[in-house]
């Protein structure tokens, strides 16, 4: 099980996507060891949200998972 520290919400145009719902990633410090993120689509879980914070001040591990997983939504 995963302590899951942050949350990226995709909030683009993507087919077959509700209003209201969203991809979204829900990582720990070191998302790339086993069980270290969760990926979502539907309501993020604004409840349980902190603060927001810039994609700078992520941890590395999360910035490459952020960054593969919307290259692999938009085909880039």
């Amino acid at each position: 099980m995963t302590a899951e520290r942050y949350t990226a919400v995709f909030t683009g145009l993507l087919s077959l996507k509700k209003p209201g719902e969203y991809t979204h990633l829900r990582m720990d410090e070191d998302p790339l060891e086993p069980g270290g993120y969760t990926m979502n689509r539907g309501r993020p879980p604004y409840g349980e949200l902190g603060c927001e914070i810039s994609f700078a001040d992520l941890p590395e591990g999360c910035k490459s998972l952020v960054l593969e997983t919307y290259r692999k939504m938009w085909n880039l």
